[in-house]
């Protein structure tokens, strides 16, 4: 199993062989995301960095759904709360529009008792 950002790779160390999984990160960089070593032979180590791929890639797509669904509920509520910030905003510019109304008619009403 490979994909665009991950795959394997198996080198031999003396009598003894390692895989690793590797991430892509860039187009000239590379990062060993998880590594086992001392394999008896080649075939051992690929049979584990095929399975180890597999696991890896599928926990780090779990990881990126729960992060998403977990970004989405905070999204929702900045979005909430900035609609209530407005909300108080507004009832506060209306109420204080009201006194300046009501502070105007007292004086006219004052004046023309006059």
């Amino acid at each position: 199993m490979s994909s665009k950002k991950y795959h394997t790779h198996v080198e031999q160390n003396g009598d003894h062989w390692t895989a690793q999984i590797v991430r892509q990160v860039t187009r000239h960089k590379t990062h060993v995301s998880k590594q086992q070593g001392d394999f008896s032979s080649e075939a051992d180590a690929n049979a584990w960095a095929e399975d180890a791929l597999g696991e890896f890639v599928n926990k780090q797509q779990q990881a990126n759904a729960r992060q998403g669904s977990q970004r989405k509920e905070t999204e929702e509520i900045r979005r909430q709360r900035s609609e209530r910030r407005a909300e108080k905003t507004e009832i506060a510019k209306l109420n204080k529009e009201k006194e300046r109304e009501q502070e105007l008619a007292a004086q006219t009403n004052d004046l023309a008792q006059e």
